[in-house]
């Protein structure tokens, strides 16, 4: 028996209603969380950079007599260029995890069309992560692979616009994100952390020089003695820094494999969204709290 056409048209409606209101709502939070943490984590890289510029800038500045100012910035050129080629590669790499995150977002808004021109843009090539110029490579090659593929998957799915199986496809790679914010914080607790020490060394250093100068350039050395202090201090907020970082990249984590082990409705899944969130807000915070001084 043939059924009426108002009958199939209604069933076509109320089918093509269910496929539009799949509620994707937790993907779409996980994503933008994951988004701000690559846009502090930005700013993080210029700090380290800026750690290794201006270490050589104040020695120079504190210690050189005469200070040559052209020489000083070709020191610091040839000290610090194979340490800008390592945080290429870690830029790289958080680039990959912003891509991941604004694909899902728009697969899980539908607005994957809308944004394929701008995100697509994004897939550049990995060059700066296989190229370790005798420094410790940021990945091994095996997790290298893992990564440039995801990379091309993220390309991919920017073209093939489904959004169900594509937000499956992406959080079924929690290995790979598993292997990109691990190098993530591992340069936060290493890299970034040292460089922190570093200073610290030297603004111990150059209190002392400016403590055997003080008799012989008093006002000099007393305002260079204040600059040093408020640099030790931008020192400890960018340690907060750190901390913050690290637990919103392990809450990250469990919150991708939440998705993966829950329903979309589950409320554990909530709960550990919510506390994503929360790590994601403090993070945000304690980075607006650094601003650092140039020398």
């Amino acid at each position: 028996m043939r059924q009426p056409m108002t009958t199939i048209c209604a069933c076509l409606l109320i089918g093509g209603m269910s496929s539009a209101c799949k509620n994707f709502t937790p993907v779409d939070k996980f994503a933008g969380q994951t988004v701000a943490i690559t846009e502090v984590f930005k700013p993080m890289l210029t700090h380290s950079m800026n750690s290794c510029t201006n270490n050589v800038r104040r020695n120079s500045i504190i210690t050189d007599r005469p200070y040559l100012a052209q020489e000083t910035e070709q020191d610091l050129v040839r000290r610090c260029q194979a340490y800008a080629t390592q945080l290429a590669g870690t830029a790289e790499l958080n680039d990959v995890l912003k891509r991941y995150a604004e694909v899902l977002a728009a697969l899980a808004n539908d607005k994957l069309a809308n944004y394929k021109d701008e995100i697509g843009a994004l897939g550049g090539s990995l060059d700066a992560l296989q190229q370790s110029h005798g420094m410790t490579p940021v990945l091994d090659a095996g997790q290298l692979d893992k990564v440039t593929r995801l990379s091309t998957l993220i390309s991919q799915i920017v073209t093939q616009q489904r959004q169900q199986s594509g937000i499956n496809e992406l959080l079924a790679r929690e290995e790979d994100i598993y292997i990109i914010s691990n190098a993530l914080k591992k340069y936060a607790q290493q890299n970034y952390q040292a460089n922190l020490h570093d200073e610290g060394l030297t603004l111990a250093s150059l209190n002392r020089s400016l403590d055997n100068a003080a008799a012989r350039e008093p006002v000099a050395s007393n305002y260079l003695k204040a600059k040093l202090y408020l640099d030790g201090r931008q020192l400890q907020e960018r340690g907060k820094v750190i901390d913050a970082y690290i637990a919103a990249m392990t809450e990250l984590q469990n919150s991708l494999s939440t998705l993966r082990a829950k329903s979309m409705k589950d409320p554990a899944l909530e709960r550990q969204l919510d506390i994503f969130a929360k790590q994601v807000d403090t993070l945000q915070k304690q980075a607006a709290n650094y601003s650092p001084s140039p020398w």
